[in-house]
């Protein structure tokens, strides 16, 4: 394999949580400076850089959910995002999902005040299939692999795999 060659990168085959166990173990009582990230991706075809926070719904229903309702809480995590996703050129994509798996609502985040929270964002609601669609076409690009736009895609993206979502 050659040595930029991500076409053959290895199947994701199980959450690697014993890191954050590690952590919490070492780190005991003493709060945590930094975050977890869930995704980045460096987009092979255009250069950009996306990152993923995926954001679990347990209250409310995804598309009715936004981080700000709970900004208060996370948005040292919300703004570190941010600042990282600045730092790369990239972008910042939030996904609400809920366990049913039946709602989808990605959130690209255009403005951050670190004081009001996401004051623009872009919001596209996806079901389970349109959102697979996504995510493997987003993966694909990643690993360098040419997506097929003649394919049977129900979505289509810009060229910065933003999230910009068009039906074809």
């Amino acid at each position: 394999m050659a040595e930029n060659d991500f076409s053959h990168s290895k199947k994701l085959s199980k959450t690697d949580e014993e890191c954050t166990l590690l952590t919490m173990e070492v780190m005991g009582d003493e709060p945590i400076g930094g975050i977890n990230i869930d995704t980045v991706f460096s987009l092979r075809d255009s250069g950009k850089w996306l990152v993923v926070e995926y954001l679990k719904c347990d209250t409310v229903r995804p598309f009715q959910s936004h981080p700000n309702r709970y900004w208060h809480l996370n948005k040292r995590k919300f703004i570190t995002l941010w600042n990282l996703t600045q730092k790369l050129e990239g972008n910042l994509l939030l996904i609400n999902y809920e366990k049913s798996r039946k709602q989808f609502l990605l959130i690209k985040v255009l403005e951050l005040s670190e004081e009001k929270g996401i004051i623009k964002d872009e919001q596209i609601p996806m079901n389970m299939k349109q959102f697979r669609e996504f995510l493997i076409k987003i993966n694909r690009r990643a690993r360098g692999v040419v997506v097929n736009e003649n394919a049977q895609n129900k979505t289509q993206m810009d060229d910065e795999g933003t999230g910009q979502l068009a039906q074809v």
